[in-house]
């Protein structure tokens, strides 16, 4: 029998594992303790004991742990950010491994821009109403990622996050979430026109990445779409969007037996919202959630893109067609303006004289970090008629109720919605037992 790398895992905080979580696990180690929280150095010491790898997400490591632990091989963090639970440099002085989970949820937060300002949009009065593409990809978003449900849980203070991070709500499999990242779904078209379904397959394949599959009959073969029949459509795709006027009561019928997660019908819709497209979009910070972002929003939405990052992308504005601007153009010349900052290093970055720039009538987004404002009761006072309107996931600390309520005409509010999703939690775990397996070779 082949000896394991681990004698005993101890894992301080609620880390969520799906079953095949646990089977890697087992294969890596002899004994696997849980925990759902440590809520003292003295509590987190008498947990550590023993153990040869500790995995943490929200629990700190003190030196005083690494000092009279030193059997200790490995210290994990199942986050990216986590440098301020750690003393990174001093445990790796002692050859203690310190891994973290840099890249997981870069297509679930991305997408949640393109919720928010969906659904932000869907209401207001404009003369460039949006289409019925654009419709669709409204309802579909906010349906898979339970957009309406959380805006309520947050200004309740139902909050998922804290529950999870204070160890009141143990999830042990992808059914503890009902949200899930868009990108990689099946979305299946019935539908009667090929300017139609020209337009969701540009929403829907080329911006959000989603496989799309057709059983339109009557469309020219030039869409990057493959063609099923519709029994076999239907038994495939996760998301369903056709046209009761042109398919025939027994179809309609079947899709409505299915049981799939979102069915649209576009004989329905009444579009009356804002369009997205072609505005201008402003990106502050191009990393990979804020290029991905910028992707969708080219693809997806024809939208112009600028951005401004401390460093230059030239590679990826040639890759795109965005440009670059210096902070202060992009702040005041944008129709949305949405900030994709790092978690460490960006603190206090946003001040009031920046928040000054931003003109009246932008759209701002921030579904990063919240500490990156300086002032986060400055940036609130903002949001008012006749000024900013926009959508907030992230604060200092947690969300500001009040403030949240007072706003909401034109202020949407999630928690930490941005990484909660069940494929980015599995992603998320997976990575973290690959860096456990292969970090002692």
């Amino acid at each position: 029998m082949l000896m394991k790398k681990y004698k005993k895992i101890v894992i301080l905080d609620s880390v969520i594992l799906y079953p095949e979580h646990r089977r890697r696990l087992d294969q890596i180690a002899e004994e696997i303790v849980e925990y759902n929280t440590c809520r003292s150095e003295e509590e987190t010491l008498e947990r550590v004991r023993g153990a040869d790898c500790v995995i943490s997400c929200w629990v700190d490591i003190s030196n005083r742990v690494i000092d009279e632990n030193p059997q200790l091989k490995t210290i994990a963090f199942w986050t990216h950010a986590y440098e301020h639970r750690i003393d990174k440099a001093y445990a790796e002085a002692r050859n203690i491994y310190v891994p973290c989970i840099p890249d997981y949820g870069t297509d679930s937060v991305a997408e949640l821009l393109f919720v928010g300002l969906l659904r932000l949009t869907s209401t207001s009065a404009s003369s460039v109403k949006r289409g019925v593409d654009e419709e669709v990809c409204d309802i579909v978003m906010n349906r898979i990622r339970r957009f309406d449900n959380n805006m309520k849980a947050n200004l309740t203070g139902s909050w998922i996050h804290e529950y999870i991070k204070n160890g009141d709500l143990k999830i042990t499999s992808p059914d503890g979430f009902e949200e899930e990242t868009i990108k990689g779904m099946t979305v299946g078209l019935i539908l009667p026109n090929a300017p139609l379904v020209d337009d969701i397959v540009k929403v829907f394949a080329d911006g959000l990445h989603t496989n799309v599959i057709h059983s339109c009959y009557d469309i020219a073969y030039n869409i990057s779409a493959s063609f099923r029949p519709a029994d076999k459509l239907l038994e495939e795709s996760q998301i369903i969007i056709y046209d009761s006027r042109i398919i025939g009561e027994e179809l309609v019928q079947k899709i409505s037996d299915c049981g799939k997660a979102v069915a649209v019908d576009v004989g329905k819709l009444e579009c009356r919202g804002t369009s997205l497209k072609r505005k201008k979009l402003g990106i502050i910070g191009l990393g990979r959630i804020g290029t991905r972002a910028a992707q969708i929003a080219r693809d997806a939405f024809d939208m112009e893109v600028v951005y401004y990052s401390r460093t230059r992308k030239a590679d990826i504005e040639r890759n795109l067609g965005i440009k670059y601007a210096p902070m202060e153009e992009v702040l005041s010349s944008v129709d949305i303006l949405s900030f994709h900052l790092p978690h460490v290093g960006a603190e206090g970055v946003v001040t009031n004289e920046m928040i000054d720039l931003v003109k009246p009538g932008t759209i701002l987004v921030n579904v990063s970090v919240g500490n990156i404002f300086k002032d986060q009761d400055y940036l609130l006072k903002r949001f008012a008629p006749g000024d900013l309107s926009g959508y907030l996931d992230v604060y200092r600390t947690l969300p500001p109720r009040m403030e949240l309520r007072e706003r909401k005409q034109y202020l949407l509010s999630t928690y930490r919605l941005g990484w909660r999703t069940k494929s980015t939690i599995g992603l998320k775990t997976h990575k973290l037992i690959t860096n456990l397996a292969l970090g002692l070779e």
